[in-house]
């Protein structure tokens, strides 16, 4: 379901503002005027004042006045958020766009308290800036570079152009969000529940993913759909893949090998206020690797996945499962040199359920309340190939409560407890802090 906010803004006219635009322009006329009427009696005889011509600088002031006025009187009165083909509001701004520049991002800053040994956290999680150019109403370019952990990490989540060719039917180039799941398209901090996004959107789906490709986008009624044809995973590249995070590291992002390919392709349908769908992506991830003795290794990646979400009055709520597979995944891991045990799986699957309420919505409030549950389950191992040996530590349950406050729709202030369970009789607790905003 395309999620729509609007944000009615203040006239951004004031009723002097309104006076002073016939004001200036009669002004500006009065020489014109002059030159046509014939003086009459009262002005035959002008004071020094009246005769003396405009300095620079008063008419550069009247001009910088009348630019002003121009830009202002083009503001208009409502300014419209919400999301676009299934991305989030930041990053579909430059298409609600008439034409020109557009200018967006999203930020989320983030404390952590473990009840365990870890060290506590506090960070600027993210700053992401968005930006976009409608040069006509039929070719859009959006990009967005991201901050991540203090500007340590510094990367390209996506840099597209879109060339319509019918109104049900838009062409897509360049870097690419992979249309897989709730949140990797739809990653921005007011869109999902708590100050970390799910564990099962990061690594069984590994959101943020983004490829380099080109496909095909649009709308049938109330189906949308996407096809892509990407650059493949890479299970060999510069961070070794985790048993713990399957093949998060794999992702190539804006910049990679392009020696093997991949497809992806989604379907949404709306459904009164529910939304339901599913995707399915699948490619070669060895990009030309070769093993010891010389031979190709040509890992096949498959994730598939089903969702549905519910946004009805004050209530939203969400489910998914997904699973996925990696062939050859014991020659994957013997390349990487994992020990039994770390053997990357050859099968991995997870869900989620959460759901939360808006309390606020009870007494017309313009801002929202929501206290929310979610839980998780997923194993990133829970197949092995080879000499490999299953670990329970990667078989996680998760529960995570809290609540989200939003005092305008565009910035949210987040805090939740968090529980993850291992079926190696593990638990880890934590309590977190987050503050969210997109614009």
């Amino acid at each position: 379901m395309i999620i729509g906010i609007v944000l009615n803004i203040q006239e951004a006219r004031t009723s002097m503002n309104r006076l002073l635009v016939p004001l200036l322009l009669s002004t500006l006329g009065f020489p014109a005027l002059a030159e046509e009427a014939p003086p009459s009696a009262a002005s035959a005889a002008p004071t020094a004042a009246e005769d003396r011509p405009a300095t620079q600088a008063e008419v550069k002031a009247l001009a910088e006045e009348v630019r002003r006025l121009k830009l202002e009187m083009s503001v208009p009165d409502v300014i419209q958020f919400g999301s676009y083909a299934g991305m989030g509001m930041g990053a579909s701004k430059v298409h609600f766009q008439p034409k020109g520049l557009s200018i967006g991002g999203y930020g989320e800053f983030v404390y952590s308290n473990f009840a365990d040994d870890r060290v506590d956290l506090a960070e600027v999680l993210r700053l992401v800036l968005y930006v976009g150019y409608r040069f006509n109403d039929r070719i859009v370019f959006n990009s967005e570079v991201e901050f991540e952990h203090g500007a340590r990490e510094i990367g390209i989540e996506l840099a597209y152009f879109d060339f319509t060719l019918l109104d049900q039917l838009t062409l897509r180039v360049g870097n690419v969000l992979v249309p897989v799941g709730f949140l990797n398209e739809n990653h921005e901090p007011i869109f999902f529940y708590g100050v970390y996004r799910p564990l099962v959107d990061r690594f069984v789906i590994p959101t943020t993913w983004n490829q380099n490709g080109l496909g095909i986008y649009g709308d049938l009624g109330p189906v949308r759909y996407k096809a892509y044809l990407l650059t493949g995973l890479d299970a060999f590249g510069d961070e070794p893949l985790q048993a713990g995070t399957w093949v998060r590291n794999a992702r190539t992002g804006a910049f990679g090998p392009a020696m093997t390919w991949a497809g992806v392709a989604s379907l949404n349908a709306d459904v009164g206020p529910a939304t339901f769908g599913g995707s399915f992506y699948g490619g070669d991830a060895g990009q030309g690797h070769r093993d010891l003795t010389g031979a190709l290794v040509s890992p096949t990646v498959l994730i598939g996945e089903v969702h549905a979400l519910v946004a009805w009055k004050g209530l939203t709520a969400r489910a998914i499962v997904a699973w996925g597979s990696l062939s050859q995944s014991a020659a994957v891991s013997e390349a990487l040199l994992k020990t039994p045990d770390q053997y990357i799986g050859s099968r991995a699957w997870g869900g989620y359920v959460d759901a939360g309420f808006d309390v606020l919505t009870l007494v017309g409030s313009s801002m929202s309340l929501t206290p929310f549950l979610r839980f998780e389950a997923l194993d990133t191992q829970a197949a092995v190939e080879g000499l490999g040996v299953l670990n329970p530590a990667f078989d996680r349950r998760v529960i995570t409560t809290g609540v989200d406050f939003k005092p305008i729709p565009q910035v949210v202030v987040k805090a939740d407890w968090q529980q993850v369970t291992t079926m190696a009789s593990q638990t880890l607790q934590q309590w977190d802090l987050g503050v969210g905003f997109v614009y």
